[in-house]
């Protein structure tokens, strides 16, 4: 057993068995419930067994290894923290980062045989036993570990019985109490007995344990506490409530020196250091422990991880699970957030518009081929009123214009069709398979470009060009595409397939996942979900926790990507929407402006190999209601504001902030073999199946069947309704948008209808 340390009091004196241990016990409900006769009763109450028996019977293992709610502390990439959840403000110390003389004041005040006693103290039972037996102010006897013990039942009770033990007001639980003790000192050590204690005892004003006390009360740390503090606290154990300091001052310093006369009577403290302490006024310096995202100076961010947390499996397996583990805490978590992005960010969206501004700007940065998020921002403060608000526009889905026009390019070309096909792109331009708007499809301004190919159409962002190129490639496929890169919130399976608006960015997506779909481009066709939490540790052990999966993939072609990145470079070139603007300063980017219907909302999307950024302008109340027609931004009034004007900037001014001092790589180079190799599909063999089975068959490999009218001629080895012949034959490869003809059998019905091509 360990000894007390130099300088603490205490009575060198073993203590007896286990029956003595229990008898002990018995006598601490006397002295709870302030009578001599309760050992009469608990006798009876165990009426047939030994004293032994009784008490060897009782439970005796406590939950250690559930741990007390503590802090979720979020770190940066760095490791630096900026955020911290908690639902009791708890943060665990070691015992080496509690001051000396809080220590020797604690054990002195509330167990001075701490270190002799094997979790009950029968010589300060029978002290107040004979206190109380003879006066009306009745004394307690319970140990720093029977302390503990309740302080670990309140929250980790698993049933009645133990509830009744963390209040402790019958006999019974005074009983099991003592048995839970004397078998918690065979488990731990002295010292882990009591760096529990003193992170796990509340100190009233949301404090729990020393280190949120010290900061709570004197703004300062649990090492730093001085012997003037320290008696402050420990008087305050007695009755966190009725002694606060702040709300009941007087009462806190009566309390406070009672605990210098009780130092002072064991020797600890003189005469005169006593009478100085007593003089003393209180010292109390308010301090705090920030918790919750508004005390974050990245609270969109934090936000973000606090909805992770909630939402992935990561962190439980139910909705109850994780909202428990973020209750609980006692987690370090390290995210993806980068403070040079996401200051760069900021202060961009800040110099446009203000924090007061109508308008409003959400920008979403993640890092290609990880899924990690890298930061977020928006010009409004964290809170309600004007200028501030608590949604996060990174993750809120709005019209997105044509920033959406290199994911039909991306759709298409995955399919064969290689950037250089040209198309008419003069309006206006009235589709014979779409829904046409009134006054057909035009380009802006209405302008017209001739014959183009997809490289021009994206410098110009042309939109007749892609609705003619949503038409071969087909709207459903262009939505599901959309999905392969992490696009959710297009309602794939309610379009009917005459949606040519989804070219142009009529669907409402969120700028982070534009910003995550643009980095796949980036990274060889990599997609990836993206993520905050990057890795997670149990705080108190370091012991390593699962995070969320990014669950990165090859998504897409990696020729795709390429193609894709390199016709991205278009709209800075001489003539292109972003010509004005420039690439980030010395180094190459691709992006793509989007300004929709009437100035609803104004985008760009772009990105390098290393961050790709999506930027969002409107107003929040509701484009359509609200356009960007007249803005006030960088000083100056625009009307009728186009991706390129504000947006444009923000974005340019974030990736160059974000990457400074980073190497400037280059964007992927267009794979010329991309079209070719694509398109080169092998056929299936489909002869002598059904017709019906056939056709699925086709349709699964994105193979238009064609049904001859002409039926083979009479043969029975093949019923009504087989397939006889196609054409192409199995085996060979198909070139783009090329269909299979299907040869029924004699006597089969061939006027079918093949589903519309999706």
């Amino acid at each position: 057993m360990e000894s007390a340390p130099e300088g603490y009091g205490g009575i060198n004196r073993g203590v007896g068995a286990r029956l003595a241990l229990w008898i002990a016990a018995v006598a601490a409900v006397a002295v709870s419930a302030g009578s001599l006769i309760a050992p009469a009763a608990v006798a009876i109450s165990a009426a047939g067994n030994s004293a032994v028996e009784f008490w060897d019977g009782l439970p005796s293992e406590l939950p250690l290894e559930t741990s007390l709610p503590q802090h979720t502390v979020l770190l940066d990439k760095n490791g630096h923290e900026f955020a911290r959840f908690y639902s009791e403000n708890r943060i665990d110390v070691k015992l080496d980062q509690v001051s000396e003389v809080f220590l020797q004041t604690l054990i002195s005040t509330e167990d001075i045989r701490f270190y002799q006693h094997r979790g009950v103290d029968p010589y300060g039972v029978t002290r107040a036993l004979v206190n109380n037996a003879v006066s009306a102010n009745t004394q307690g006897a319970s140990t720093i570990t029977q302390q503990l013990v309740q302080n670990i039942l309140v929250n980790n009770a698993r049933d009645a019985a133990e509830e009744s033990v963390a209040v402790g007001v019958t006999y019974n639980a005074k009983i099991r109490e003592a048995r839970y003790a004397v078998e918690l000192e065979k488990r731990l050590t002295k010292d882990e007995i009591l760096t529990r204690y003193v992170n796990a005892v509340y100190f009233g004003n949301l404090a729990y344990g020393v280190e949120a006390a010290a900061r709570i009360y004197f703004n300062t740390t649990a090492a730093k506490l001085n012997r003037a503090q320290s008696v402050l606290l420990v008087g305050m154990l007695k009755g966190p409530a009725v002694y606060d300091p702040i709300r009941h001052p007087e009462a806190a310093k009566q309390r406070r020196n009672t605990v210098i006369s009780v130092l002072q009577s064991r020797g600890v403290l003189t005469a005169g250091e006593a009478r100085k302490l007593s003089g003393a006024p209180l010292g109390i310096r308010r301090g705090s422990v920030p918790s919750s995202c508004g005390d974050s100076k990245y609270p969109f961010y934090c936000d973000m991880v606090r909805e992770e947390i909630l939402t992935d499996p990561a962190f439980g397996a139910t909705p109850e699970e994780r909202q428990d583990r973020l209750s609980r805490g006692g987690m370090t978590l390290t995210t993806a957030l980068d403070p040079q992005a996401a200051k760069a960010a900021q202060q961009a969206v800040e110099k446009a518009l203000g924090n007061r501004n109508r308008a409003a700007l959400g920008t979403a940065v993640v890092e290609p081929g990880t899924g990690h998020i890298a930061a977020v921002a928006e010009n409004r403060k964290w809170g309600s009123g004007k200028g501030r608000t608590e949604v996060v526009y990174a993750k809120r889905a709005f019209q997105v214009g044509s920033s959406m026009k290199p994911i039909v390019l991306a759709a298409a070309l995955s399919q064969g069709l290689p950037a250089t096909t040209r198309l008419p792109a003069n309006g206006p331009y009235y589709s014979p398979i779409m829904d046409n708007p009134p006054g057909g499809y035009v380009n802006y301004g209405y302008r017209n470009y001739g014959v183009i190919d997809a490289y021009n159409a994206i410098r110009n962002s042309v939109n007749v060009y892609f609705v003619r190129l949503i038409e071969r490639v087909g709207v459903r496929n262009v939505a599901e595409f959309a999905g392969r890169l992490g696009i959710t919130s297009i309602p794939v399976d309610r379009l009917v397939g005459r949606e040519a608006s989804l070219a142009l960015g009529a669907y409402e997506v969120s700028p982070l996942e534009m910003a995550n779909a643009y980095a796949a481009f980036m990274s060889g066709g990599i997609v990836c979900r993206p993520v905050t939490v990057i890795k997670a540790v149990r705080s108190d052990t370091g012991e390593k926790l699962p995070v969320p999966d990014p669950g990165c993939r090859q998504g897409i072609d990696p020729g795709v990507a390429d193609t894709v990145a390199d016709a991205l470079r278009q709209p800075f070139k001489q003539g292109g929407t972003l010509s004005l603007l420039g690439q980030p300063k010395g180094r190459e980017a691709g992006a793509k402006t989007g300004t929709t219907n009437d100035f609803a909302a104004n985008w760009i999307v772009g990105a390098t190999p290393q961050l790709s950024t999506a930027v969002w302008l409107g107003d929040p109340r509701g484009g359509a209601q609200y356009p960007l027609d007249m803005v006030r931004a960088y000083g100056t009034t625009f009307y009728d504001l186009t991706g390129a004007e504000v947006a444009g900037p923000v974005w340019k001014a974030t990736m160059e902030g974000a990457l400074a001092g980073r190497p400037a790589l280059p964007l992927p180079n267009a794979e010329s073999a991309v079209a070719s190799r694509i398109s080169q599909r092998v056929v299936p063999d489909v002869r002598g199946l059904k017709v019906d089975e056939a056709i699925t068959v086709l349709l699964r490999n994105d193979i238009r069947p064609v049904i001859r009218t002409r039926t083979a001629p009479e043969n029975a080895l093949y019923p009504v309704g087989t397939v006889v012949q196609q054409s192409p034959k199995p085996g060979g490869t198909l070139r783009y948008r090329q269909k299979v003809e299907l040869t029924l059998s004699h006597g089969s019905r061939t006027g079918i209808t093949v589903p519309e091509e999706r």
